[in-house]
């Protein structure tokens, strides 16, 4: 069995989407007075949308279904495809790019597979760019994921949708039954296209995201 760790860190002072999304903030408690010996612990101040998350589609409609409604055979050992399309800043991935990695891992996606795509950008975790100058899916790339009945989509970029040039899928992409699982890293590290992601979310009441501990994991 070979299990990649696909889930990035949070850290104090890490990256986040900008206003009214908080920079992730952690700061060390002091030891309590009522205990005759030290113990030490964290508060932790972010966004759900911080580090490899778990995204609903409550994201965009409140009435959806929220993260800690989320069944767990959605995010538990689920069958997928993990496609390797190296990408740098601000380049797309188009619905051709898709379909042509598949051909070269031989592979075809089944109806309610995970996807998950690696483009390299993980390597700009902690770069100014991270953020601001992603690889993006263009919609065309989005209307074929949908066309596959994926059930989940995840990539090694922190936008799917690019913020210089907008391709306005969202409303659409979560109009159908899908989960958004981003931003992954070590992709790299992946040696089949098929196996099966583990991603549990923190269960917090009427979420529509939450930090997730991601795992790629092979026969």
């Amino acid at each position: 069995m070979h299990i990649v760790d696909i889930s990035g860190p949070i850290s104090d002072g890490m990256w986040s989407y900008g206003d009214p999304y908080p920079t992730p903030r952690i700061e060390q408690i002091p030891p309590p007075d009522w205990l005759s010996y030290p113990v030490y612990s964290q508060t932790v101040r972010m966004a759900v949308q911080s580090g490899t998350y778990l995204e609903t589609a409550a994201h965009v409609d409140p009435s959806r279904m929220t993260i800690d409604e989320l069944p767990l055979a959605r995010c538990y050992l689920v069958d997928g495809l993990c496609l390797w399309i190296p990408r740098s800043a601000d380049q797309a991935i188009e619905a051709d790019d898709l379909i042509d990695a598949c051909k070269a891992a031989g592979v075809t996606p089944r109806p309610r597979d995970v996807l998950l795509v690696g483009t390299g950008w993980d390597r700009q975790w902690n770069a100014p760019n991270y953020v601001t100058n992603p690889p993006y899916f263009t919609s065309g790339a989005i209307d074929w994921v949908l066309a596959q009945d994926i059930s989940l989509l995840g990539a090694d970029t922190p936008r799917f949708d690019s913020p210089r040039n907008p391709q306005n899928f969202f409303p659409k992409f979560f109009a159908h039954d899908i989960l958004l699982l981003a931003p992954l890293v070590h992709l790299d590290q992946v040696r089949q296209a098929r196996g099966k992601l583990v991603a549990l979310p923190i269960k917090i009441d009427k979420a529509c995201a939450s930090p997730v501990r991601a795992l790629w994991i092979e026969d």
